[in-house]
């Protein structure tokens, strides 16, 4: 509760002492302030936005719809508008409210730190004192707060529909040049259980199934199950998880996996004060190949890195994977095929929310493989021995649509292009997937 009022009193001096909306938007921008006084955050969010659209720019207006956007649970939003105000004269201001955003969206460690930025000696007193407040509950419920230390489950589902232009089930393989509308499931869940303060134990499992309509040879179904234990760090959570799964190709097992995994993650990244967070993990499993792919024996190792920034409404996402393969290969007679690639892979995403229920995003990624051992076959009678080299260009585009705090319509089409340097192993894919998607 005293967060909310805090936060209620500095918009109301925000508002008065900076807004000076023009002509256009003055009407809408009056209303908008009238509207939330009076607690109908919805409909003041409304006005903000259509004096945003009419044309008018302030760091008042900025400030109001980013507290109407916190108000409405929209954090995301909130902080990246609160973001733009931290080289204004209202840095300190900007700084708390982030505090608060954070705050509200679970994230102690992330609103810790800004708190303890605005409780600075530079801050205004007001702002100065409401920080250290902030900071004194945090220490005080940290330790003794029972909630703290209860479980938290939560459960994903969804279900899809799809077109994929030029099916290929077997990774690495040439695709199939046919086309097949499919149906996809996706269940999975996620119990977090705190240890100590700093140690809590994740469990998660996925079930996923894809099944096309042109017959079951390329139909996908994989079970996996992991734990894993996460240890904070001021900033910083890392931790270690082990993990099982089994995929099938049609009705023959495909492989089997067992590996662990060092990640860690932090909503800010103390590698750049530009970066808004960032993650990184390392990865390794031992893959046992199913009765019919024997060649997939052998080691699977990943290092990945992602970090994320919000530029005004637009939140970009960038990463770098690689990965190594260290397989059993195929081999029969004089044909000789590796399925050991070496992954180097960048990509960008962006997802912009073009109104409070509506987001659309587009990702773009490069992927280049060179695989360990040169291919060999016979070609009009020719031994021929080729090392293949892959580069794979992907671009999606997505829409999605809330339709209430729990469930979204999402549409998604993804296009690849693959240029090797053996002719049998170029492809153009796309796919279309339309998907509804529940978070419990």
């Amino acid at each position: 509760m005293f967060k909310t009022l805090r936060f209620v009193g500095l918009l109301a001096i925000s508002a008065v002492v900076v807004a000076e909306p023009d002509q256009s938007a003055q009407q809408a921008m009056a209303l908008g302030i009238e509207q939330f006084q009076q607690g109908d955050y919805p409909a003041a969010r409304q006005q903000f936005e259509a004096a945003k659209a009419l044309g008018y720019d302030s760091p008042a207006l900025t400030y109001n719809l980013a507290v109407t956007y916190y108000k409405t649970g929209d954090y995301p939003a909130a902080e990246a508008l609160f973001s733009r105000l931290l080289e204004g004269p209202n840095q300190a201001l900007a700084r708390y409210n982030l505090g608060l955003v954070a705050l509200a969206d679970g994230r102690s460690a992330v609103a810790e730190r800004w708190f303890q930025e605005s409780a600075s000696q530079e801050a205004p007193e007001t702002i100065r004192e409401l920080a250290q407040r902030q900071l004194a509950k945090l220490a005080e419920d940290a330790p003794s707060d029972s909630s703290s230390m209860k479980s938290i489950a939560q459960g994903y589902l969804a279900t899809g529909l799809g077109y994929d232009s030029n099916v290929a089930g077997v990774p690495d393989d040439s695709p199939s040049d046919r086309g097949s509308f499919y149906a996809e499931l996706v269940a999975a869940g996620t119990l977090s259980q705190p240890v100590t303060e700093d140690w809590r134990v994740v469990w998660d499992g996925v079930i996923y199934g894809q099944d096309y309509t042109r017959g079951r040879a390329d139909d996908t179904s994989v079970l996996q199950a992991r734990a894993a234990g996460v240890r904070r760090f001021d900033q910083w959570e890392l931790g270690l998880r082990a993990g099982v799964s089994r995929a099938w190709l049609g009705s023959d097992e495909l492989e089997t996996r067992i590996g662990l995994s060092l990640f860690g993650r932090s909503g800010v990244c103390p590698l750049s004060d530009w970066l808004a967070s960032c993650s990184w993990s390392v990865s390794a499993d031992q893959v046992n190949g199913g009765p019919d792919y024997a060649a997939y024996d052998g080691q699977w190792y990943q290092f990945e890195a992602r970090a994320e920034q919000n530029f005004d409404w637009l939140l970009v996402e960038g990463f770098y994977r690689w990965q190594r393969n260290h397989r059993k290969d195929f081999q029969q007679d004089e044909f000789f095929a590796s399925v050991s690639p070496i992954h180097h892979e960048l990509g960008v995403e962006a997802i912009y929310p073009v109104g409070s229920a509506l987001s659309v995003g587009a990702e773009v990624a490069v992927r280049h493989s060179r695989y360990e051992d040169p291919h060999q076959w016979f070609e009009q009678g020719t031994l021929i021995t080729q090392r293949r080299r892959d580069v794979r260009r992907e671009f999606g585009l997505m829409a999605e649509y809330a339709i209430s705090r729990q469930w979204l319509v999402r549409n998604q089409w993804l296009y690849r292009n693959q240029d090797s340097r053996i002719d049998r192993y170029d492809y153009r894919r796309h796919t279309y997937t339309v998907s509804l998607e529940g978070v419990f």
